[in-house]
């Protein structure tokens, strides 16, 4: 109405001079950093999944080439989310010093560990304990006993989780405790004959390749199956493995960024994981100790 014209322009002056002292614009896009730990192909392969899916602005920095750079965009308040691939990004975003609205990890194992005093939102690479245990009675069979070696420092927890899980699902459990890599064989030797699958979880004292090939191959003459984490077990022997599909880490990062910036609560999710089956060496263990795999469950050809 020609009456209210003053108090239009009013108006529009105030909002203008907010705009202005504020920085915002009508129609800007949300702007987020990735802030990447440095660039080893899983990284990569989430920032791509990332990448293709997320419906915002990114602005990507490696913390390993530019560390400095990370720290300005989390400083100035340029961004209104940080996306962290990896640990040390994850240590960074979630660093008090910087308060980024909205603040998402992945590629990470135990975010929680991780950030003690946090309650990080994203996806943890840790493969619930519980899902493993399940899917290796869906496939071993009940009454089977399973062992994990692990070093009690960093997963007793994951340890109690695994012996409730056993007995939920029928399977006997042994805690296999090591606090170095020379107990390994010590511990393992007088239980070997009681065993009939062997669990591998991440753990620094049974990382290395070295260990986890003399393992596999030690387990199978004994006629115990073994069950790891990633691809290289499926390619070492084990007759199981779960595989983490790191591209899809990143699309679902991304889903769940859009989640957060549309004001749902954070939620920290477990990875999107593939269960591969390993017909040759089950096949194998089969043939050499039918009394222990002729009848059950995988024997019955299922595939990845």
């Amino acid at each position: 109405m020609p009456g209210n014209r003053p108090y239009i322009k009013v108006f529009f002056g105030i909002l203008l001079l907010l705009v202005s002292h504020t920085g915002f614009a009508f129609g800007d896009p949300v702007v987020t950093g990735v802030f990447v730990s440095s660039r080893i192909r899983p990284y990569i392969e989430a920032l791509d999944g990332l990448k293709t899916t997320a419906n915002v602005e990114l602005i990507v920095v490696y913390l390993d080439e530019n560390l400095e750079l990370a720290k300005h965009y989390l400083k100035k308040g340029e961004i209104e989310a940080a996306v962290a691939i990896g640990p040390e990004a994850a240590k960074l975003i979630y660093s008090p010093k910087f308060q980024v609205p909205i603040k998402m990890a992945i590629m990470t194992l135990d975010l929680k560990k991780l950030l003690p005093g946090n309650d990080p939102c994203g996806i943890d690479l840790r493969v619930p304990i519980s899902f493993q245990v399940y899917q290796i009675a869906q496939r071993l069979g009940q009454g089977k006993t399973l062992a994990i070696l692990y070093n009690p420092k960093e997963n007793s927890d994951i340890i109690h989780q695994a012996q409730d899980a056993c007995n939920q699902v029928g399977l006997r459990f042994t805690p296999l405790p090591v606090s170095g890599s020379d107990e390994i064989m010590r511990k393992l030797r007088p239980e070997i004959d009681q065993i009939d699958i062997l669990l591998f979880i991440p753990d620094s004292t049974v990382i290395s390749e070295k260990i986890v090939r003399h393992l596999t191959k030690a387990a199978l003459i004994k006629g115990i199956a073994v069950v790891g984490y990633n691809h290289f077990f499926f390619e070492t022997g084990a007759v199981m493995a779960f595989t983490i599909d790191y591209k899809n880490v990143g699309i679902e990062g991304a889903k769940l960024l859009a989640k957060f910036l549309q004001g749902e609560k954070c939620r920290l999710l477990p990875p999107p994981v593939k269960v591969e089956w390993n017909t040759k060496v089950f096949q194998f263990l089969r043939e050499k100790h039918p009394e222990r795999w002729n009848n059950i469950p995988g024997g019955h050809g299922r595939g990845n």
